[in-house]
């Protein structure tokens, strides 16, 4: 993915892959293979939810702030959650990686999934109040 990624599209797009695969539900019969691709789907969103991040940080909030200073307080919470995303996506690849038995598995990758739907809105939601305009595509 180059320089002209679009992080936001791209971390949609992971968030959809996670969720298809939760739909399927982890098969009885080969659970380590589903597993695998779970780890290749949460590492996909990590990737995207990296780049997402930078996009932002290296100056969309800032100019989002320039324009709107009243948007100050959402621009902290949007990057309170990316870092708290961040930090659930690392420590379930942690948890995969050392194979710990999570009886609550799907539930937690259906946090994640549902943490990035919130955060890809409120991402779009503070574009659009400061500089009123719509960024369009699914959000």
């Amino acid at each position: 993915m180059g320089e002209n990624t679009d992080w936001r599209m791209e971390l949609s797009k992971a968030g959809a892959g996670l969720q298809e695969l939760l739909s399927e539900g982890m098969p009885t019969n080969n659970p380590d293979e589903w597993v695998h691709r779970l780890e290749d789907k949460l590492g996909q969103l990590s990737r995207a939810l990296t780049g997402f991040c930078s996009d932002c940080d290296l100056g969309l909030y800032d100019d989002c702030i320039e324009l709107a200073p009243r948007l100050v307080p959402q621009v902290n919470k949007i990057r309170s959650e990316q870092v708290q995303l961040q930090a659930s996506v690392q420590q379930q690849i942690q948890r995969l990686h050392a194979q710990e038995p999570d009886p609550g598995l799907q539930q937690s990758m259906a946090a994640i999934v549902h943490k990035v739907d919130q955060l890809n809105h409120h991402a779009v939601d503070l574009v659009y109040s400061a500089y009123d305009t719509d960024l369009g595509g699914p959000g």
